[in-house]
């Protein structure tokens, strides 16, 4: 009673507090619990947990395919198919998908490596608006990178892992710790995979968790146009729950109508609702490839479409035992149809039994000799997604995927296109087993899913994009072989007439200037000397006609620089090294100065050894010191004379003779001004010309040369000279660089080879890049060790067939395999097309670092259009005035009598 009157006097809280003593708190038991949408439960670093099976990720790098032999192509094959055999027993999941081009990543490189860059100057394009307008141009080309995905099955999951997994609300915190336990019990497997896909074919390495995310992204939201910048997984974080994965899946919808030919995909980017028609095809039978002879890898096609595709592979390794069996069993069936019309009904079977027959056992043969990896059988599926915008756009798109693979290769069009898109998804299951390829590993390598266009790098000028199977951006910067990889800084720029030589050297220098470089360069046409009237490099630039300049300014003695103290700082003993190259730069002059001389003689007189000889000893009783010049040496021929030496006053005269031509005033300085290089050297970009000089016809014989074309040919290579000289009078860390133009010339002259020498070997201590512009390649071959020091290779359209293989050297590139004929369809022109001709140029370009593919240079930004135009080489009548009427307006305003 006492205890009833204390319950009816007690407050209600109190009450319902007593109610509860003894029974359990609610906790988290009142908590609803996340189904995902997708099949996968959680991620762990590059490991995908679904609840039947583990599977670790890769990341396969880029394999370069162009330009390279059948024999090197078949070993990478190899490679692959060997790695791929060594996975017997294992589901495997191919991903290919896309990644727009990192614009805004290669804008902050570029930006951040662009050291030194000139002032802005007022009314003129500043740097802001020239990195700005690169940009603009690079999104609108919409171009993207590839990037290919490996799944390997790890393990299947136990009855026990998957019970631990269903009673992780009972076992509350015991899961998540259950789950790190069974994949650090799996470590041991998942590092013998890794080290397995690292090795040459596959060349793979772990995903990061920007790589997971991106792929799981792509993934789940198929077809959707891909994000340009996709928030970055924040660091340190390897780890999805199962709740965290409704990051991928939310705002996605995938849905389709009955008997669609697509799939409906609709989600949010950023803060707009897209939908997207996703057509799903599957890879169906295909005939014969002859990969690499022939034909080009398979899943390389799609590569050539105008529009990203998605690629979705299953693929299951056999194991021998369970070939084995099926092959006796195949085996059986035939044998039994053959006996079935030899024994039965007396008649010849069929060839196609016979064939079968055949095929088994050379299946049955591959499998038990030689190196069986290689011929391990997988089967597997599959799929190739495009989208569009409607429908209508995804189904005609499934159509080029269709024509692009005719008639070799089958695509089908299945049915259920949802459970078809949804195989895209990591660790979902199979939608149907229809269209089940089989095969060995060797023809599944033959596929290369990672075989794409990579030339250039990321921190460079944008000088183009690749016109091959893969369309991508091509960055470069010349700097990054010297500062970076401790190479050359040599380059050679090879094509015939119109190839585009002069745009593609104008680009070069143009971007690098405006990024900080310092350019010299000599283009004896004179082109290139509009760039220094553009207005935003006019105040940094001089444009120096050579033939119009100072007397002596081409003095052989001066032209070759002294080297000075300081440069030398990084040997062992810097007084000794800074002596021996004095002495060095005193025997080139000395040696230039005979060549030149021994240039301007008339042949039959420089070919006389006697000539040679009075030569070189006046040239060596001169000496080598900058403050001489080549009068000294007629005087010393002179005082030879006059000893007795009848020869050296008839070679004296006859250079006497030569001194006399305007031209020559170049050689023979003013004894009463001072040195004429003796100018400012805070200039940015320097273009000496010599309009008005005629050299000769390339290839022709000296002894053809006029004496006009003797004398050219010597001013040529001095200029060479001069022009490197001005990399020895600036810092040496400084990015410099120098155009030699018409460099066929110097390959025929000693010194000229020992400037290239010269520039080869001094381009990377002095942070250099030299470019070398030549009609022919074998004229730079002729150069000894120069095939060796180049680093990178331009060459343009090229239709002489020796030209072409020795322009295939140039550029390391197998020759007799027929890539001598593309040489010679590069920059292709129609026919019959009066039009001018202001297309783009191709190259085919070798960056030095084991890249080779086919570029489009490409200067059509908007914002560079008056570099166009100062770049354009092409004759135009109608730029000249006409009586007085100016040019823009002459052709308008100028009609015959008869014209209306």
């Amino acid at each position: 009673m006492a205890r009833r009157d204390a319950r009816r006097d007690s407050s209600p809280l109190e009450r319902q507090r007593g109610g509860r003593r003894g029974r359990a708190l609610a906790g988290e038991a009142g908590l609803p619990k996340y189904v995902p949408q997708i099949a996968l439960r959680s991620i762990e670093g590059h490991l995908t947990r679904t609840g039947t099976q583990v599977m670790a990720w890769y990341r396969l790098a880029a394999q370069a395919w162009s330009f390279r032999s059948d024999s090197q192509r078949e070993v990478l094959i190899r490679q692959i198919a060997a790695q791929l055999g060594e996975l017997q027993g294992r589901w495997l999941h191919l991903r290919v998908t896309t990644r727009p081009y990192p614009v805004h990543m290669w804008a902050e490189s570029f930006d951040h490596n662009a050291l030194g860059r000139m002032p802005d100057v007022a009314g003129a394009l500043g740097w802001d608006g020239f990195l700005e307008g690169e940009q603009r141009h690079l999104m609108g080309l919409s171009m993207s990178d590839k990037e290919v995905f490996l799944g390997i099955e790890v393990s299947g999951r136990s009855v026990l892992d998957r019970w631990v997994e269903r009673a992780a609300p009972v076992l509350g915190r015991v899961a998540p710790a259950a789950v790190r336990a069974e994949i650090a019990a799996l470590s041991t497997e998942v590092g013998h995979l890794d080290s397995l896909v690292a090795g040459s074919g596959l060349d793979a390495v772990p995903a990061s968790a920007d790589d997971i995310s991106w792929l799981m992204h792509r993934s789940c939201a198929l077809g959707l146009p891909a994000p340009r910048t996709l928030s970055m997984v924040p660091g340190g974080v390897s780890r999805w729950e199962t709740e965290d994965l409704a990051a991928f899946t939310d705002g996605i919808d995938m849905h389709q109508e009955p008997y669609a030919p697509t799939v409906r995909v609709v989600g949010r980017l950023r803060t707009q609702t897209v939908s997207r028609n996703v057509a799903v095809l599957s890879v169906g039978l295909m005939d014969g490839l002859r990969i690499p002879e022939v034909d080009d890898p398979w899943m390389q096609h799609s590569d050539r479409l105008p529009f990203p595709v998605e690629w979705s592979a299953r693929i299951y390794v056999r194991r021998p035992e369970e070939v084995a069996g099926e092959l006796q069993r195949q085996m059986g069936k035939v044998r039994s149809q053959i006996r079935h019309y030899t024994h039965d009904h007396d008649l010849d079977p069929p060839m196609s039994l016979a064939r079968q027959a055949d095929r088994v056992l050379e299946v049955e043969d591959e499998l038990t000799t030689g190196l069986t990896q290689l011929n391990t059988r997988l089967y597997g599926w599959w799929r190739v997604a495009v989208s569009g915008k409607d429908e209508a756009e995804a189904v005609s798109r499934a159509q080029q995927v269709l024509d692009v693979y005719r008639p070799k290769v089958q695509i089908e069009h299945p049915e259920a296109q949802y459970r078809f898109a949804r195989e895209f998804i990591p660790g979902e299951p199979l939608a149907s087993t229809a269209y089940r390829r089989r095969g060995s590993v060797t023809w599944a390598a033959s596929a290369v899913p990672a075989a794409t266009a990579s030339v250039g790098d990321r921190r460079g000028i944008m000088i183009g994009e690749t016109c091959t199977a893969t369309r991508r951006p091509v960055a470069w910067d010349p700097w990054l072989a010297q500062e970076v990889r401790r190479a050359s800084g040599l380059t050679a720029v090879v094509g015939g007439l119109g190839s585009g030589k002069s745009f593609l050297t104008g680009v070069i220098v143009y971007k690098t200037l405006r990024a900080g470089a310092r350019w010299t360069v000599l283009d004896p046409s004179g082109p290139l000397a509009e760039l220094t009237r553009l207005p935003e490099l006019a105040p940094f630039s001089r444009h120096i006609n050579l033939l119009r300049a100072d007397p002596g300014i081409l003095n052989p003695y001066r032209v070759v620089a002294e080297p000075r103290p300081e440069h030398f700082l990084d040997e062992e003993d810097p007084e000794r090294a800074w002596r021996r190259e004095r002495s060095l730069a005193a025997a080139t002059r000395r040696r230039l100065v005979l060549d030149v001389l021994t240039g301007l003689l008339p042949y039959d007189v420089a070919r006389l050894p006697h000539t040679r000889i009075v030569l070189l000893r006046a040239v060596r009783e001169v000496g080598g010191a900058t403050d001489r010049h080549p009068g000294q040496v007629i005087d010393a021929l002179r005082r030879h004379a006059r000893d007795g030496e009848d020869h050296a006053g008839v070679v004296a005269d006859f250079l006497e003779e030569r001194r006399e031509l305007p031209q020559a005033a170049l050689l023979f300085p003013d004894t009463s001004r001072d040195d004429p290089w003796q100018a400012d050297r805070e200039y940015r970009l320097t273009v000496l010309t010599m309009q008005g000089m005629t050299l000769p016809r390339p290839g022709s014989p000296r002894e053809e040369w006029t004496d006009g074309e003797s004398l050219a040919v010597e001013l040529l290579n001095l200029a060479s000279w001069l022009t490197q000289r001005t990399i020895y009078d600036a810092d040496r860390n400084l990015r410099k660089g120098v155009a030699l133009d018409e460099t066929h010339f110097l390959s025929q002259v000693p010194t000229g080879k020992v400037l290239i020498d010269r520039l080869a070997r001094d381009s990377r201590k002095f942070n250099v890049r030299a470019l070398f512009a030549s009609q022919l390649a074998g004229d730079l071959l002729r150069v000894s060790g120069f095939a060796s020091l180049v680093n990178a290779v331009f060459v343009g359209r090229t239709d002489d067939e020796e030209a072409q293989s020795e322009a295939l050297r140039l550029l390391k590139v197998p020759t007799g395999v027929g890539y001598e004929q593309m040489l010679g369809t590069l920059s292709p022109r129609p026919r019959h097309d009066d039009r001018p001709d202001d297309t783009p140029r191709q190259f085919i370009f070798a960056d030095g670092h084991g890249g080779v593919e086919k570029i489009r240079i490409d200067l059509e930004a908007p914002h560079l259009e008056h570099v166009r135009e100062a770049l354009d080489t092409n004759p135009d009548a109608s730029r000249v005035s006409v009586r007085g009427v100016p040019a823009a307006t002459a052709p308008a305003a100028v009609r015959a009598p008869d014209e209306p």
